[in-house]
C-alpha cells in the first residue's frame, strides 16, 4: 500500500483542523475585548418638521422595560411638541458588528504603506532593491574597485543606521526604516563580499553577519519597533535572491540563513511579533524547499540534513517562546500558522533527505513524535502553554501514527492504527476537542477497511488474527468512549458509536470463526455457534465491569443472533436436522442456560425482555423437536410417527408450564407471558398439528381411544381446554367466547375423526374423504354420533340454562337432517339408511319433549 501520500493527507488535514480552531477561539477573545471597549452610547433625539428617535443597542433587563421607556419617550415628545405636528418615526438599531480579525501579515503591509510616513517607506524599498541591484552590476562590471564600492555602501549602511537612531522618537517611524535600511545594506555588503569577491573568509562573513543579526535584533527590541525588525529581517533573506548569478555553495546560502533565524530567536525572546516569526519562516523554508526540489542529490546528504535540523529546531523553539512571552490577552495564545505549518513542510524535506536509508523515515517519525511528546510533558502543566501542551501532544500522536507504516507492513500498520486511534478518542474526550475526535474517528476507520483487505477472512494465521483482536478491541474501546459521553456530543458522534460497535463485533466474529474452523480436528462442527457463544459470554464479563448501556442493548440481540445462525446453517434441510449432533447438546444446551443468565441479568434493564422469554421457549422447543423428530424418524422410517415426534415436546413443555408449582424465584414474575402467550403460541402450533393429524389413520396398533394418535390428539384438546382455565382471568370475555368455539370446533371434528378411523380398522375401509364417505356403515353411525353429541349438547344447555348450546345441539340436528335427506335417501332401500331415519327420528321428538329451548335472560326477567 502506497502510505505516504495518504500520511501526508492524513497531516495536513490535522494542522488545517487545529489551527482552525485555535484561529477561531482568538476571534471569540477578540471579540469578547472589542465588546468590552465599547461605551454605550445614548439615545439621539432630534427635533425638526418630522422627528426621528435613533435606539442605539442598549442592554435592558427585560422587554417590558424597553417598552415602557419606549411608550413613555413618544408620549414626552408628543406633549412638548404639541405644534407643530410631529412625526415620529423609529429607526431599528442597526445590527451588531461581529469583529473578525484580519490576517496580521496583511495587516502589516496595509499599515507600511498607509501609516507614518509613506512617502519614506516607499522610497526605503525601492532604495534597497536599487543598492541590491547595483551590487551585481558591479559585481558584474569592473568600474570601481571591489573595497571601494563595499567600503561605499558599508558607510552608507553605518550612516543610516546612525540618522535612524537620532531619529527614532520621530513620528511615522522614520528612525526605525532609515535602521532597517541600514541592518539590509549590511547583510548585501558582507554577503557580497564573502560569495562574490572573496574578500572574506567564510568564518569571517559568519562572525560579521551574526554582528549584523544581533544589531538588528538589539535595535527592534530597544525601540519596541516591528517595523524596524521586519525590514531588517526581509531585507535580510532578500540579499542572497537578488545578489544571486545561479552558482555558489548552499553551505554558504543555509548558513547565512541560519544566522538570520538566530536572530529572529533573539528577537522573540524579548518580542511576541507573530507576523516576524511567519515572514521569517516562509522564507526560510520556501528557499530551502526550492533549492531542495532543484538542487539536491542524495551526496548532499551529510551538508543539508544539520541546517534543515537546525532551522527546524530553531523555528520550534520560536513558536514556545511566542506562547510564553505574549504580554496581552488571551494568556494562552498558540501561533498555529507556526506550530502546525512547521511540521507540515518540515517533514516531507526530511523524508525526501532520508528517502536512500532503510527505515529513515520511520526514524524520522519516531523522533519528531517523541520530540513533541516531550514538549507536551514539559508544556501541560502550565497554564499559560497548555494549549500548545495540546497541540504539540496532537503532533506527537500524527508522527507516531505515520512512523507506523513505514516500520511495519499495511496490515499491521492498520492494526496499529486502530488503537492509536482509539487512543486519539480517548485524549479528545478528555480535552473537548471536536477535531481531534474527528480525526481518530477517521483514522479508525480507514483500519477497519484496510486490514481486512490486506489479510482477508479467510485462512488465517494466527498473527493475523491477533490484528483482528487488536482491531476489535481497538474499535469496541472507542465506542464505548464515544457512546458514554453522547449527552455532551453532536448526535452524530451516536450514531458513530453504534457503527463501531457493530463492526467491531462482525469482525470479531468473522475473524474467530475462521479459526474455529482451522482447529476443526478438535471442535467437531458447531463452529459458528461455539465462536458466538464464547463472544457473548466475554461481553456480558466486560459489561458486569463496565455497565455499559449500549452494549447491554446489544445484548438483547443474542438470541435472535443464535436463532440466525442455526437457520442460516439449516438452509432448505430444516426438518431434516440433527440440533444436537457432535457437540450440539452441549453448545444448545450452553445456549440455552446463557440466554436465561442474561434474563436474570438484565430483567428490569432490557425493554424486550417479555418478548425474548416468549421466543427462547418457542425456540427451544421447535431444537427439541426438531431432535426428537430426528431421531424417530430415523428408528422406524414411518411418516406416521414422525409426525406424532413433532407433537411430543410442546405438549409436554406446555403441561409443565401450566403447573403452578412450575414457577420459582425470579421466574415468578414470568408466570403470566409463559402461561398466556408461552404456551398459548405453542398450542397455536399443536393446533395446527391437530388438523395435520387428522389425515393420519393410525400409529402402531390401533385401539379406539387407547392408540398413541388417539391418546395424543386428546391430550392436546384437553391441555388446550386447560389453558383457558388457567387464562380465564386474564382473557376478555369475547376471547374466552372464542376460545369455546375453537375447542367445541376441533373436538367435533376429533370425535368425528376417531369415528372414522374405527370405521376403517373395523369395517375395512379405505382411510380416505372419498371412501369413508361412500360407506353406509359410516353414514349412518355418522348421522348416529352428531345426534348424540347435539343430545349432549341440549341436555348440558338445560342443566346450565344455556342457550348457545341447546341452539349449537339444534343446528347440529338440522346437519343431521339435511344429511339424511340428502344422502341417506338416495339409498333409502338400504338397512343403514332406514336405522338412521327411524333413530334421528326418535331423537329429534323426545328432545323436542324432554329438552325445550330454555328461556333468554330477558325471558327470566320478564317472569
Amino acid at each position: 500500500m502506497n502510505t505516504e501520500a495518504l500520511l501526508f493527507i492524513i497531516l495536513a488535514f490535522w494542522v488545517f483542523t487545529l489551527q482552525s480552531k485555535i484561529k477561531h477561539l482568538e476571534k471569540i477573545v477578540s471579540r469578547l475585548l472589542d465588546k468590552n471597549r465599547q461605551a454605550v452610547p445614548k439615545p439621539i433625539v432630534t427635533e425638526k418638521q418630522t422627528t426621528t428617535i435613533k435606539q442605539e443597542p442598549v442592554e435592558v433587563e427585560s422587554e417590558k422595560e424597553e417598552e415602557v421607556e419606549y411608550v413613555s419617550a413618544v408620549t414626552q415628545l408628543k406633549t412638548e411638541h404639541a405644534s407643530p405636528k410631529v412625526t415620529t418615526r423609529v429607526v431599528s438599531p442597526k445590527e451588531e458588528h461581529v469583529h473578525t480579525e484580519p490576517s496580521r501579515l496583511m495587516e502589516m503591509l496595509t499599515n507600511y504603506f498607509t501609516g507614518g510616513n509613506l512617502l519614506v517607506r516607499i522610497g526605503g524599498v525601492i532604495l534597497f532593491f536599487g543598492l541590491a541591484f547595483l551590487v551585481k552590476y558591479v559585481a558584474e562590471h569592473s568600474i570601481i574597485s571591489i573595497e571601494m564600492r563595499l567600503w561605499g555602501i558599508g558607510l552608507a549602511a553605518a550612516a543610516l543606521i546612525v540618522t535612524g537612531w537620532k531619529l527614532r522618537d520621530k513620528e511615522g517611524a522614520y528612525g526605525q526604516i532609515l535602521q532597517g535600511l541600514g541592518v539590509a545594506m549590511l547583510y548585501l555588503v558582507i554577503y557580497g563580499a564573502s560569495k562574490f569577491y572573496g574578500l572574506l573568509s567564510l568564518e569571517m562573513a559568519f562572525f560579521l553577519m551574526l554582528g549584523v543579526v544581533v544589531l538588528g535584533s538589539v535595535l527592534a527590541v530597544i525601540e519596541n519597533s516591528l517595523s524596524l525588525a521586519l525590514f531588517a529581517t526581509v531585507g535580510g533573506f532578500l540579499v542572497p535572491i537578488l545578489t544571486s548569478s545561479g552558482d555558489g555553495s548552499h553551505v554558504t546560502l543555509f548558513s547565512y540563513y541560519a544566522f538570520l533565524n538566530l536572530g529572529l530567536f533573539i528577537v522573540s525572546w524579548f518580542r511576541s511579533w507573530r507576523v516576524l516569526n511567519v515572514v521569517g519562516f516562509l522564507f526560510t523554508f520556501v528557499i530551502a524547499t526550492a533549492w531542495g526540489v532543484l538542487r539536491y542529490k542524495s551526496g548532499l546528504f551529510g551538508t543539508t540534513e544539520p541546517f534543515l535540523i537546525l532551522y527546524f529546531l530553531m523555528y520550534l523553539s520560536i513558536s514556545i517562546l511566542f506562547t510564553i512571552k505574549h504580554p496581552y490577552e488571551p494568556k494562552n495564545l498558540v501561533d498555529g500558522t507556526l506550530v502546525f505549518g512547521l511540521p507540515v513542510i518540515a517533514f516531507p524535506l526530511q523524508v525526501n533527505l532520508v528517502s536512500v536509508f532503510e527505515y529513515g523515515e520511520a526514524y524520522s517519525a519516531v523522533a519528531l513524535g517523541v520530540l513533541y511528546a516531550g514538549l507536551w510533558a514539559w508544556l501541560k502543566n502550565k497554564e499559560r502553554t497548555l494549549l500548545l501542551a495540546h497541540s504539540f501532544l496532537a503532533l506527537a500522536v500524527v508522527f507516531f501514527t505515520i512512523a507506523i507504516p513505514y516500520i511495519f507492513d499495511a496490515d499491521v500498520s492498520a492494526a496499529l492504527w486502530s488503537l492509536e486511534s482509539a487512543g486519539v478518542i480517548w485524549i479528545a474526550l478528555k480535552q473537548n476537542r471536536m477535531l481531534t475526535r474527528y480525526f481518530g474517528e477517521l483514522l479508525l476507520f480507514v483500519s477497519l477497511f484496510v486490514y481486512p483487505e490486506s489479510v482477508g477472512v479467510y485462512g488465517l494465521s494466527m498473527a493475523e488474527y491477533l490484528g483482528y483482536i487488536i482491531i476489535t478491541i481497538a474499535t469496541l474501546v472507542s465506542a464505548y468512549l464515544l457512546d458514554t459521553h453522547k449527552k455532551v456530543l453532536p448526535i452524530i458522534d451516536s450514531y458513530i458509536a453504534k457503527i463501531f460497535l457493530t463492526f467491531g463485533l462482525v469482525l470479531w466474529f468473522v475473524s474467530t470463526v475462521d479459526v474455529v474452523s482451522y482447529l476443526h480436528h478438535f471442535i467437531a462442527g458447531q463452529d459458528s455457534l461455539l465462536t458466538f457463544i464464547l463472544g457473548v459470554v466475554a461481553l456480558l464479563i466486560v459489561n458486569m465491569k463496565i455497565k455499559w448501556a449500549l452494549l447491554t442493548n446489544v445484548l438483547q440481540g443474542t438470541l435472535f443472533f443464535g436463532m440466525a445462525i442455526f437457520f442460516i446453517e439449516a438452509n432448505s434441510s430444516l426438518f431434516m436436522r440433527h440440533p444436537f449432533a457432535d457437540m450440539g447438546a452441549v453448545l444448545y444446551g450452553a445456549f440455552l442456560l446463557l440466554h436465561f443468565v442474561l434474563l436474570y441479568i438484565y430483567r428490569k434493564a432490557w425493554v424486550w425482555r417479555k418478548s425474548l422469554h416468549i421466543t427462547g421457549l418457542w425456540f427451544f422447543v421447535f431444537l427439541g423437536s426438531l431432535e426428537l423428530h430426528y431421531h424417530v424418524g430415523k428408528l422406524y422410517h414411518l411418516g406416521t410417527y414422525s409426525l406424532l415426534s413433532m407433537a411430543v415436546v410442546p405438549f409436554v413443555v406446555s403441561i409443565g408450564l401450566l403447573l403452578p408449582k412450575t414457577y420459582r424465584g425470579w421466574m415468578e414474575e414470568q408466570r403470566e407471558i409463559y402461561q398466556m402467550l408461552g404456551v398459548g403460541g405453542l398450542l397455536i402450533a399443536l393446533g395446527l398439528w391437530q388438523l395435520r393429524a387428522f389425515g393420519l389413520a393410525s400409529v402402531g396398533t390401533y385401539i379406539p381411544l387407547f392408540n398413541l394418535l388417539d391418546m395424543m390428539q386428546i391430550g392436546v384438546l384437553s391441555v388446550m381446554a386447560y389453558w383457558g382455565y388457567r387464562n380465564k382471568n386474564v382473557l376478555s370475555e369475547d376471547g374466552r367466547k372464542s376460545h369455546y368455539i375453537i375447542l367445541a370446533i376441533i373436538g367435533f371434528l376429533l370425535i368425528t375423526v376417531i369415528f372414522a378411523r374405527v370405521v376403517h380398522h373395523t369395517q375395512d375401509v379405505a382411510y380416505s374423504l372419498h371412501a369413508l364417505w361412500q360407506s353406509n356403515y359410516f353414514q349412518t353411525g355418522l348421522s348416529l354420533l352428531w345426534s348424540l353429541i347435539a343430545i349432549v349438547l341440549m341436555v348440558l344447555s338445560k342443566r346450565y340454562a344455556h342457550r348457545v348450546l341447546w341452539l349449537a345441539g339444534f343446528g347440529l340436528l338440522i346437519v343431521v337432517v339435511l344429511k339424511l335427506f340428502f344422502v341417506e335417501l338416495a339409498n333409502s332401500g338400504t338397512i343403514e339408511r332406514i336405522i338412521s331415519f327411524m333413530v334421528v327420528g326418535t331423537l329429534l321428538l323426545l328432545i323436542g319433549y324432554f329438552v325445550p329451548m330454555p328461556p333468554s335472560k330477558e325471558g327470566k326477567d320478564e317472569q
